[in-house]
């Protein structure tokens, strides 16, 4: 059985798509992250990235995956309408997201919206609503849930090839989001998007994350940005989105081993994530900017900072 633990990043932009000559290194594809965990294939969140690879999917023939859906808005959830597999009838998908993720994807394919009905997709659906104390378990039998995250004895009960999924449910943004942590044979990765840091720090979310190998953490907004020092751009407090500053002190708070930026703000230009990533490379030295193609072995050196040559200090380069 293989022991590989990885994840590849095939949309890292928040919002909306950012395609074009300015955003070519790191991407235009909103959120969605590939992880693979022996055998398992876990989808996180079904932006437009996802179409690339359901794509993939398809092509070699690896239909089968579990979709965790850190909340519902149309950047994590825009991509699955065109989601290859969800086509084929031999493919088997598991959803898990919050209580109205059956009812918002049959509503994102409405006759009104779509002409192609959740229900008339050939793939076989199942989608749960989950609850911040529930466990997913992955094994040889399938993908089950415990009703309680102290209740270990499944998870102990499956052996060394079990995936393990625990949920935090995080209020730092609007509605609501999902925190996931993903682990297998004694490594782990945290996925964090769409959150908002704290004032002296999310110490739930640090203990959430305590000790994970990747720290996958939104990180949207340059400092300036945020507090509105930006001529011509608003100040995005209380959006629901992080700085790489944040993102850093978390990752420090948490002693999480690297830490990866995500959800891109799409106004911004390839040069000035490069900026932004080289700026928090001072505070927290194991980070890198999100990419699309990025291959991240779990556990392993990443060695994955940007090719850009970047000035110190960040100048916003607007995308467009």
């Amino acid at each position: 059985m293989s022991e590989k633990f990885l994840v590849k990043f095939w949309g890292v932009r928040g919002s909306y798509p950012a395609p074009g000559k300015n955003t070519v290194r790191f991407g235009g594809n909103t959120s969605c992250v590939e992880v693979r965990a022996g055998r398992h294939i876990l989808i996180l969140d079904a932006g437009t990235g996802i179409i690339p690879l359901g794509q993939e999917l398809a092509r070699t023939n690896q239909l089968n995956a579990t979709i965790l859906l850190s909340h519902l808005h149309h950047d994590h959830t825009q991509g699955f309408p065109f989601f290859v597999p969800a086509y084929i009838p031999s493919t088997k998908l598991h959803i898990f997201g919050p209580t109205t993720a059956a009812e918002t994807l049959d509503i994102n394919q409405s006759p009104r919206t779509f002409p192609i009905g959740l229900n008339d997709m050939n793939a076989t659906k199942e989608i749960h609503s989950l609850r911040e104390t529930d466990v997913l378990t992955l094994d040889a039998t399938g993908v089950k849930v415990n009703a309680s995250s102290s209740d270990t004895s499944t998870a102990l009960s499956t052996g060394p090839e079990a995936v393990t999924v625990k949920t935090h449910r995080s209020h730092a943004h609007p509605g609501g989001v999902y925190v996931y942590r993903i682990e297998y044979r004694g490594r782990s990765l945290v996925y964090a998007t769409d959150i908002e840091g704290y004032v002296g720090g999310d110490r739930k979310l640090a203990a959430f994350a305590r000790g994970a190998d990747l720290l996958i953490h939104d990180a949207q907004y340059s400092e300036e940005h945020y507090r509105g020092q930006i001529a011509g751009l608003p100040s995005t407090q209380g959006y629901g989105h992080s700085t790489p500053q944040m993102a850093c002190e978390l990752a420090k708070a948490a002693d999480a081993r690297e830490l990866a930026l995500f959800h891109h703000d799409p106004n911004y230009a390839d040069q000035t994530v490069a900026g932004l990533e080289v700026r928090a490379r001072s505070v927290f030295p194991n980070v890198c900017a999100a990419y699309e193609g990025l291959v991240i072995h779990i556990g392993q050196s990443m060695n994955a900072f940007s090719s850009f040559t970047v000035e110190s200090g960040v100048k916003y380069v607007q995308n467009g």
